[in-house]
């Protein structure tokens, strides 16, 4: 509640500078409430289905995936969740994210590298991670994470790029006077609130994907009762090198583990992937379940 809280007070914040700098007025600023408000409906709902095609997972085939629908489904019998729907991602690298925003209408989506690379016991321990933040309505979390984050992010880039082609203020060319003096420095404060927002929205979400990562970690041990099978998977996750191809920064914090670059050999970026990291480092995670 606190999160949705303080990203609402952002999108507010935003939209009042966007007015401010923009001059429409309580039209315009409703207008600007009524859109964000109509796209976050909209990214609510579908959410899952975005994430999922922009990973480019597809269905997995019951019979040619027999061991993978098996482990979820005994998970989900032990968890007393419904069985989500579950999904393949053609890639080498191991890794697996779930998203919905609710148990009821959930989805698991697991790498063919995943499947390849951890034993019987290292996929039941990352899969119970998965069906942890199901269980715990992390996904419906992090969907309005995504969410709020892109409203406050559109509504400052679309503003930010109306003023630099020339938008500016309506009436300013005829205003004049002290009116005009005076609503300067609120405008230098619109402009700050617009360029800082948004980093300010990113920073709440990294914070809470953190958190919600390390609960998971501990909900899918005590899913399992066996800490060394989610410790050896971590640490092999830890180990491989390779990074998901069709990644995306927005579906990022999905994941179990990041799946963008974060060392220069893995790819481009990654002292930026790094700053703005989403998941605590594997060696945190990893002592914590070892203390369990």
């Amino acid at each position: 509640m606190l999160l949705i809280a303080g990203f609402v007070l952002i999108v507010v914040a935003v939209a009042w500078a966007v007015n401010l700098l923009l001059g429409y007025g309580v039209v315009g600023l409703i207008i600007a409430l009524v859109v964000a408000g109509v796209g976050s409906f909209i990214a609510y709902w579908k959410s899952d289905s975005v994430a999922l095609a922009i990973s480019h997972a597809r269905p997995a085939d019951p019979q040619q995936y027999a061991r993978l629908h098996n482990v979820v489904e005994g998970l989900c019998i032990a968890a007393g969740l419904p069985k989500p729907r579950v999904y393949i991602i053609d890639d080498p690298a191991p890794n697996a994210f779930a998203t919905g925003r609710n148990p009821r209408h959930a989805a698991i989506a697991v790498t063919t590298g995943l499947l390849d690379k951890m034993t019987r016991i290292e996929l039941e321990g990352v899969l119970a991670h998965e069906l942890s933040h199901v269980k715990n309505y992390d996904v419906l979390v992090s969907t309005l994470a995504v969410t709020l984050v892109g409203v406050v992010v559109l509504l400052a880039d679309w503003t930010v790029r109306f003023i630099w082609l020339g938008g500016g203020r309506r009436g300013s060319s005829n205003g004049g006077g002290d009116g005009g003096n005076a609503a300067a420095p609120l405008a230098f404060v619109g402009l700050a609130l617009l360029i800082l927002a948004p980093l300010f929205a990113r920073l709440m979400q990294f914070a809470v994907s953190r958190r919600r990562e390390s609960l998971a970690d501990v909900s899918g041990v005590a899913l399992t009762r066996y800490p060394p099978g989610l410790i050896s998977a971590l640490e092999k996750l830890k180990a491989d090198k390779t990074v998901v191809h069709f990644n995306s920064r927005a579906t990022a914090h999905l994941w179990i583990e990041s799946p963008l670059a974060r060392e220069p050999r893995e790819g481009p970026f990654s002292r930026l992937n790094r700053l703005f990291d989403t998941h605590p480092p594997l060696d945190d995670r990893i002592k914590v379940l070892k203390e369990l």
